[in-house]
């Protein structure tokens, strides 16, 4: 498990944006954690290399913006070393371990007639044998960016 993102929809810009409030990334050569996110919407959420975020703050994003999305990136899943790009809920975004080992399955939900969406869950989660050996979490501002917010 090498990176998480909390992406929303921007409703009160000029036309609706896709934006991240949340960016983790583990490089596994260096042992190091390293990302932002904005503690207007995500304070608590993170603490060193783990996200977890509650119900409350989940209400409290899709209060605020038009969408979230909870996204991870799995991998390397085969010898070729691709990588798999796939979201989450909630629940399972915060089971799987950033910097650790996860088996996932995939499985659609029907949005309506013509759209369905993929999403994954874990199977096995297991939190990292030994913690990152560096953490550098920067935090910055979705105002300074897009006006509004």
């Amino acid at each position: 498990m090498w990176r998480k993102h909390v992406n929303v929809e921007l409703t009160r810009t000029e036309a609706p944006v896709w934006t991240d409030i949340l960016k983790l990334q583990f490089d596994p050569e260096d042992s190091e954690v390293f990302g932002a996110f904005d503690p207007a919407y995500l304070s608590g959420a993170v603490d060193g290399a783990s996200v977890t975020i509650s119900s409350e703050m989940h209400d409290a994003l899709t209060t605020e913006f038009g969408g979230v999305n909870y996204e991870v990136t799995l991998g390397p899943i085969n010898e070729a070393g691709d990588h798999l790009h796939a979201q989450a809920h909630r629940n399972a975004f915060n089971n799987l371990p950033l910097a650790g080992d996860a088996s996932v399955e995939n499985f659609w939900v029907q949005v309506d007639d013509d759209l369905r969406v993929g999403y994954i869950r874990p199977t096995e989660a297991a939190s990292p044998t030994q913690p990152p050996t560096t953490t550098d979490i920067g935090q910055f501002d979705l105002g300074t960016s897009f006006e509004g917010y």
